[in-house]
């Protein structure tokens, strides 16, 4: 982080100190009386490290860390922001309860190993106490947070609907086909040629006579797929081999192919499934729609809970 930090204030707070020396015990931001230090963000920044430096690299992973870090501070002066909230009200959270919520992790997280617990908030050089302190505001946060935002959230089944039909191709399923092959290798010589096209000519003459295709694949067929019976999983068209892909558009469900030949192979194909283009019914997507509005309105109302939040008190981020 830079060493001169800028501040952006909100809330009560008129003045605040521009260009202020930090270092890494420095601000990040301050919630009235309550200091966020650098520390406090890159501790956990920490926890996300290692999978930034696995998926990013040069100035696209610096813009990531930065990235990651602004989003832990915001979080960090939200969470202090409601537990203002909660003091405010009076709020209280019993020790018995922090207790309960320690064994659950303990049971949880450390199979029942109390001593490995231990172990842990050791080599994270924290006491029980301040452990019990983060339990007691996770709690509090949490339940806050319900309160205001999670049980205030509502989405009828009007905009459920509407929001099915403003984004209906979302929905969109392609046709596709499922299909199995029988393939043979045509021959380097003419000779060889002539034989694997009379070849492939009796196969299909047997199946088109009620031999079952997928033997006769495992079988006969060249194929790299002769062990499943030549046997494809549902594709659209568009994705096989470009020589099939015609046939595929166009051979009804139960069908053998003719002969379709490629420079190197010649196929035989039956279709065995066609499923037809359309969109997923209303009902199919209810529920994620359902999901998703809801996700919405509770960043909506949370946003707007923690902009009043802001106005009431003195917040200062330094940037």
């Amino acid at each position: 982080m830079p060493l001169l930090a800028a501040a952006t204030v909100f809330g009560q707070a008129s003045l605040a100190p521009q260009n202020r020396s930090v270092d890494i015990d420095g601000y990040a931001a301050k919630v009235n009386d309550r200091v966020i230090t650098y520390g406090e963000v890159h501790e956990a920044l920490t926890l996300i490290l290692p999978e930034l430096y696995r998926t990013y690299q040069g100035d696209q992973l610096d813009e990531e860390i930065e990235k990651a870090f602004k989003k832990i501070l915001n979080e960090l002066v939200e969470r202090t922001l409601i537990m203002e909230a909660f003091k405010e009200r009076g709020g209280q959270i019993p020790d018995q309860y922090v207790n309960d919520e320690i064994k659950r992790v303990i049971n949880e997280r450390f199979k029942g190993d109390k001593a490995l617990f231990e172990q842990v908030l050791t080599e994270q050089k924290k006491t029980r106490e301040e452990y019990m302190e983060t339990i007691r505001e996770q709690m509090a946060v949490g339940m806050l947070t319900n309160e205001e935002v999670t049980r205030r959230a509502r989405v009828t089944p009007e905009q459920v609907r509407l929001e099915y039909e403003a984004t209906k191709e979302r929905y969109f399923i392609p046709a596709k086909v499922k299909y199995s092959v029988i393939v043979l290798n045509k021959g380097a010589t003419p000779e060889d040629q002539g034989v694997k096209r009379e070849e492939a000519e009796s196969i299909r003459k047997r199946l088109l006579g009620g031999d079952d295709f997928n033997e006769m694949a495992k079988e006969s067929s060249e194929g790299s797929r002769a062990v499943e019976g030549g046997a494809f999983p549902w594709m659209q068209p568009k994705d096989a081999r470009i020589e099939l892909q015609e046939t595929l558009k166009t051979l009804p469900a139960g069908e053998i192919s003719e002969i379709v030949e490629t420079d190197t192979e010649l196929y035989l194909v039956k279709m065995e499934a066609r499923r037809q283009a359309g969109h997923k019914s209303f009902d199919e997507v209810r529920q994620a729609i359902k999901t998703s509005l809801n996700a919405k309105e509770r960043a909506r109302l949370k946003a707007r809970w923690i902009a009043r939040l802001k106005e009431k008190n003195y917040v200062v981020i330094y940037e």
